[in-house]
């Protein structure tokens, strides 16, 4: 009996030591992170601020206020219409998707600390420490009736709050789509169509097939694959490069030397004719092969690589055809229409989101691909749960030490002091750190199998990734970290005491929680270092002091920003969610600490999305459905746990009340996919429909500058139970709407090569060197003798010789901004208006 008492005692020990040292970890290192952020963030704009000027002037946000957390009321003050504006429906739906669950989990906490807690602890078992909070502590049958009641009142406000905001997010899809922006926009009228058999893949084929849709077809993209050309011109990024970095490197020398008097002398002896070595590299072998003039060299080479690619892309037809092509449609519905009527299709494609080596894989292709990526994900979740129960078994070891073989270990239970504080760190910290890191390793091999199964989008291969990502986690984070928490726990006794296993695992179970209270506390401090950017950090410091040289290079670091990786972005948060629903009425501690979870990533991703992340690879808002679903498998495990927990503690009625309740859910799940693939809103159109129909007007959009009734009476269409506007979300006025897109049109002159592989059409990179008053100039000239496009504006040197860039004065080739596309279209506009000139003068002369 003393034994036993004792082991309670060390496991009680155990398992608070955990958790303090975990808490206690964690929590001074996301404050002095966050004091460290809030130190940096004013020094270093291109860490912590590049959408204060990097991006087009309509999405740049105002710079923050400095000041010891004075960040964080202006950036909860912006509202939500400016904010979706700023960044999109695939960043503003992930933002919902926090503001959600740390609302929802808000509730459930008062529920869950101020009425199951005391049930779980007050004059039931005998466990001690956090184990004593738990549903394995009730020993009366009776209050488990609390448990089933929670459960079904949990789970019936989260499902409610995933319809509403499902159906907020059917909405804002539709506006999104019904904005002029999009609508006008390439990405919003082109199609692109995979598969297409030889006898039809010519333009004039396809255009007699899809003209028929409404508006007709524009214009017709043939897929190519110019590997090549491709090849050919990554081949001179990197002579130009070469040349840049040797030019700039004489250029530096030059004005380093002209400061010496002995330049200066040896100037006017030699009539003024500067005497500085050029630069040299070995020809073929490094070291020890013959060395040449670098700027010689590379401008013969670059000479030499300029004609190939010209000659290349003189004859484009030349190239291998694919089995596809993009087919851009006069009209919007027209585009809508022929994708919903084409298999297979693809639509809403950006034209800087394609993979283009994918274009040419067929439908039988790409099934044999999602067989071979279905069997080696299968494969890595096998094998990832050994590693995971390995990581699992070291947040138990107080309890393994009691087994036999592992009596080595017994020391452990005895630690006092210091090393009583190691054994919590290394029980309640190291495991949820190795778990981190394994995910980070397997999420580079998902990632590749999704670009493997074929997606010809990098959106594409982004859901994918979700899907599989938040599979892993729940397989080997939640399901089987908590199996092998609680039988690990159990397994002592369970050796000893084989026939009392029922009651054994119904006890020890729910102990697998106090892992997640660690896990989750260690993604609190994640949430800080996700804000504190340490690696771009050190990154941006070690190249822009030791690596970049170049104005080129300067100026794509200065340019790159950050984005969210959403395949790998979202599922964590849902798997959060997923655990904090699981663990809601087994350990309602958990509840306040998931709350903080979502309220500080809320918070966080709302600064960073704002002041930091680019917009890339946007979905329109997909990953969210997709989220919502996944959320579903949460609460299916939370009732199937709760059901065998009930079962296991003998609460028979209410183990089927839980069952009940899962299959009212399964309903609900299957309810909602079938309501919003036939949504009422969108007059029984499906959702890939969506935005044919302005929900506001009623009407069906035909063209950019007109609109048609869709009913014969020429009437708005009303909903059978729309008896007032007021309670229709499209046309209230006291909810979020979108009325400015975010997608840009292109101009007309640029259309004919939008969807054409970047290759085909790539121009001669000009030679971007430092102007320094001297050299340069003559460098510059020297070169366009040669036929080598060169420029030395907005580049320059300082007075120590540095190279620096005027980020006002960049050239416009080397800009992709808005700005410059507009100053190109407009340049391009201004010289077509003068060759019509131009010939109208001919056309005079001639008639004279």
């Amino acid at each position: 009996m003393s034994q036993d008492l004792a082991s309670q005692q060390q496991s009680t020990d155990s398992s608070i030591a955990t958790f303090t040292s975990s808490l206690v970890f964690n929590v001074a290192v996301t404050i002095g992170i966050f004091v460290a952020f809030d130190i940096l963030r004013k020094r270093n704009k291109k860490v912590y601020e590049p959408r204060t000027y990097l991006v087009p002037e309509s999405n740049r946000s105002e710079p923050l206020p400095p000041g010891l957390f004075a960040w964080i009321l202006p950036v909860l003050k912006i509202s939500d219409e400016e904010v979706i504006k700023r960044i999109g429906l695939d960043s503003y739906m992930f933002l919902r998707f926090m503001k959600l669950f740390m609302i929802l989990f808000a509730i459930f906490s008062i529920f869950g600390l101020a009425v199951l807690l005391p049930i779980n602890s007050v004059n039931q078992g005998d466990n001690q420490g956090l184990e004593k909070f738990t549903i394995g502590n009730i020993r009366d049958e009776k209050r488990l009736w609390s448990h089933v009641i929670f459960t079904w009142l949990f789970s019936g406000i989260i499902m409610y709050a995933l319809y509403r905001e499902f159906n907020t997010f059917i909405r804002l899809r539709h506006e999104y789509h019904t904005t002029d922006e999009y609508r006008n926009s390439p990405r919003a009228t082109t199609i692109l169509v995979t598969g297409i058999p030889k006898e039809l893949n010519n333009s004039e084929s396809l255009k007699a097939l899809f003209d028929i849709f409404p508006g007709g077809v524009k214009r017709i993209w043939l897929n190519r694959d110019p590997s090549k050309l491709a090849k050919a011109t990554a081949k001179r990024e990197a002579i130009v490069n070469n040349l840049e970095g040797a030019a700039t490197n004489y250029i530096i020398q030059y004005a380093k030397d002209s400061t010496k008097p002995e330049f200066r002398e040896s100037n006017v002896e030699n009539g003024n004719s500067p005497n500085i070595k050029r630069p040299q590299h070995s020809s073929k072998l490094p070291i020890i092969g013959k060395k040449v003039d670098s700027l010689e060299t590379y401008s013969n080479d670059l000479n030499d690589i300029n004609h190939q690619i010209s000659e290349l892309q003189k004859n484009p037809n030349d190239f291998k055809r694919l089995n596809s092509a993009f087919i851009q449609f006069n009209d919007y519905v027209g585009a809508q229409l022929a994708a919903t009527s084409t298999v297979p299709k693809l639509i809403n494609i950006s034209p800087d989101d394609i993979i283009w080596e994918n274009l040419n894989l067929t439908s039988k292709q790409k099934m044999i691909r999602r067989v071979i990526s279905l069997s080696v994900v299968i494969g890595i979740v096998i094998i990832w749960m050994s590693a995971v129960t390995f990581v699992a078994g070291i947040s138990t070891l107080s309890e393994l030490a009691k087994l036999k073989p592992l009596k080595f270990l017994e020391g452990l239970n005895n630690a006092e002091g210091n090393l009583k504080v190691l054994v919590g760190i290394i029980q309640g910290i190291l495991p949820a750190v190795a778990l981190n890191i394994l995910m980070m390793i397997l999420v580079i091999v998902l990632r590749f199998l999704s670009r493997f199964e074929g997606s010809v989008t990098n959106s594409g291969v982004d859901l994918s990734l979700q899907s599989k990502y938040y599979f892993h986690l729940v397989m080997n984070v939640l399901l089987v970290t908590t199996f092998a928490n609680g039988i690990l726990q159990s397994l002592p006794k369970l050796v000893n005491n084989p026939t009392q296993s029922i009651e054994i695992l119904a006890n020890n179970l729910p102990r697998a929680s106090t892992f997640f209270l660690t896990y989750i506390l260690l993604t609190i401090t994640a949430c800080a270092l996700e804000i504190f950017q340490i690696g771009p950090l050190i990154m941006n410091f070690i190249f822009k002091k030791f690596l970049v040289k170049t104005p080129r290079k300067i100026w794509e670091l200065e340019k790159t920003m950050p984005f969210q990786d959403w395949g790998t972005g979202f599922p964590p948060h849902i798997m959060i969610a997923s655990i904090g629903i699981v663990y809601s009425t087994i350990q309602p501690i958990i509840l306040p600490i998931v709350t903080l979870h979502f309220a500080l990533y809320y918070l966080v991703y709302r600064h960073q999305f704002l002041y930091v992340y680019d917009k890339l690879n946007q979905t329109g808002g997909l990953l969210f459905p997709k989220a919502i679903y996944q959320v579903f498998t949460g609460i299916y495990i939370f009732q199937l746990t709760l059901t065998g927990l009930m079962f296991l503690n003998g609460g028979f009625v209410q183990g089927v009340l839980c069952i009940i309740l899962l299959v009212l859910s399964v309903g609900v799940l299957l309810a909602m996919k079938l309501i919003f693939k036939h949504n009422p809103r969108a007059e029984f159109l499906p959702v890939d429909l969506m935005g044919v129909i302005d929900m506001k007007t009623r009407n069906l959009l035909v063209g950019k500058n007109q609109d048609k009734q869709i009913s014969s009476e020429k009437e708005p269409i009303r909903n059978d139970d729309d008896d007032d506007d007021d309670n229709d979300d499209y046309t209230r006025a006291d909810v979020l709407h979108i009325n400015e897109g975010d997608e840009k049109d292109l101009d007309d002159d640029y259309g004919a090569s939008t969807f054409t592989h970047p290759a085909l059409v790539a121009i001669q990179p000009s030679v971007w060197i430092p102007n320094d008053q001297n050299g340069s100039n003559d460098m510059v000239n020297e070169f366009r003798k040669d036929g080598i496009k060169s420029t030395n504006q907005g580049a320059s040197l300082d007075k120590n010789h540095k190279v620096i860039i005027d980020l006002d004065k960049i050239p416009l080739e080397f800009r992709d901004d808005q700005y410059a596309k507009s100053k190109k279209a407009n340049k391009k506009r201004e010289v077509k208006q003068l060759k019509k000139q131009i010939d109208e003068i001919e056309e005079e002369i001639g008639e004279r």
